[in-house]
């Protein structure tokens, strides 16, 4: 078995991975680079000339993040993609919102994607691929077993063990037990790498801003666990309005709040939202308003779009908060989208929003990759999904010792 590193060794997202046998070749992930810059097209993945043979015989994603599946459509349409069914619906929900129609996977004229179920293996020829669920902060994101040649590798994807799903991660790790070769993400080895907070005690965090009137909340549609956490800390206190993006992909998934099926939900729109492409979302979502209750409390899923709504109504915002519940990279002013920051600071110094910070990370903290490296037992590990490689790998050291190496972008091993 052979395994080459083609991008995002050294960055945060972008990750392509390829493992290939005698027989066959396969990609793990092909997303969008964080920074802005163009993922790098690949032969015999993405030629637009389809008169010669594709090189590899299918590509996996492991979630929907953009930077995990962002770049699909520039795959060759006779390539097999892979992906888990709930994943790939709410990844098409969120480019419908954020005008990202080419990154819809619904939309890429591929008669080959394919929906995998967790736990049962795929054979792409001689390669075994087996799909794990793991928690993260993307609904039912997935870590790949491959497995090929007398030998065995796991792909974590992205991962952590203190969401809602995090009690899965060591019966997942003991089923899939000792591999020989691991590819893992390093998020969190160039930053504060600490135990990071159970998405459950974030409730208990919210609760003392229940004495605000109005709070806006800013937090991932696709981030599932903060949606059920942001509903159990306001609900008893306050109504809860989920904006029309969330409300859809809340709505595609068994017992998550939204307006369709929640009593004490409500769906909160803005004029914008009266056309195309949200109007085929509208007509599907119950108990709409395009008014925000001001006489009463309220706690409403805050998004870039409505900043010209608030602005207008910004003489009846009044004993008010703003809770970001995001990576605080995007508020940066030096994030290459700027909206979140501006947004952000709209809230803060135009409507003078209290402002508080209340997020746990959506990667795995020292003692989940403690617990990965102990239950797999690999021979060789590499890090991949960091900012820094050298960096990453001197804290990596320290969890993975002398199993751990570096890794750069074309770099080949082989098993």
């Amino acid at each position: 078995m052979k395994i080459k590193f083609l991008t995002g060794t050294n960055k945060i997202g972008g990750c392509v991975v390829e493992i290939s046998t005698s027989q066959a070749r396969i990609i793990i992930d092909y997303g969008e680079n964080l920074d802005g810059s163009a993922q790098i097209p690949i032969k015999g993945l993405t030629d637009s000339d389809l008169s010669k043979p594709p090189k590899y015989n299918a590509v996996f994603i492991t979630h929907s993040h953009g930077d995990h599946i962002g770049n699909v459509s520039q795959i060759r349409p006779d390539i097999p993609v892979y992906m888990e069914e709930k994943a790939m619906i709410i990844n098409d929900i969120i480019c419908d919102f954020t005008h990202k129609f080419k990154n819809k996977v619904r939309a890429y004229k591929n008669p080959h994607i394919k929906t995998f179920t967790f736990e049962e293996p795929i054979m792409i020829k001689d390669i075994k691929v087996t799909p794990y669920l793991v928690d993260h902060s993307s609904y039912n994101s997935a870590m790949f077993l491959i497995e090929a040649e007398g030998k065995r590798v796991l792909h974590t994807g992205d991962y952590r063990a203190h969401g809602k799903k995090g009690v899965l991660f060591i019966p997942t790790l003991k089923k899939i037990g000792p591999v020989d070769f691991l590819i893992t993400e390093g998020t969190t080895l160039t930053r504060n790498n600490k135990i990071f907070n159970k998405e459950t005690n974030l409730i208990q965090d919210l609760m003392p801003l229940t004495r605000y009137d109005q709070i806006y909340f800013m937090c991932s549609s696709s981030n599932i666990d903060r949606i059920v956490t942001m509903y159990k800390s306001f609900k008893k206190t306050h109504l809860f309005l989920n904006d029309l993006c969330m409300n859809s992909v809340a709505k595609e998934l068994p017992n998550i709040p939204n307006s369709n099926t929640f009593k004490d939900v409500t769906t909160f729109i803005t004029n914008r939202q009266k056309k195309d492409p949200y109007l085929y979302y509208l007509h599907s979502t119950k108990k709409v308003i395009e008014e925000l209750p001001f006489s009463q409390k309220f706690a409403l899923s805050t998004k870039t779009s409505m900043r010209d709504y608030l602005a207008s109504h910004q003489d009846q915002i009044q004993n008010a908060c703003l809770v970001y519940s995001m990576y605080n990279g995007y508020r940066r002013s030096d994030w290459p989208d700027k909206s979140t920051y501006e947004f952000v600071k709209f809230l803060t110094e135009d409507l003078h929003l209290d402002f508080y910070e209340y997020h746990t990370s959506g990667h795995g903290d020292i003692k989940a990759m403690e617990n990965l490296f102990r239950y797999t037992k690999p021979k060789e590990v590499r890090i991949i999904h960091t900012e820094n490689q050298e960096q990453a790998l001197a804290v990596a050291k320290k969890i993975y010792h002398d199993k751990v190496k570096l890794v750069h972008d074309g770099d080949i091993v082989k098993l």
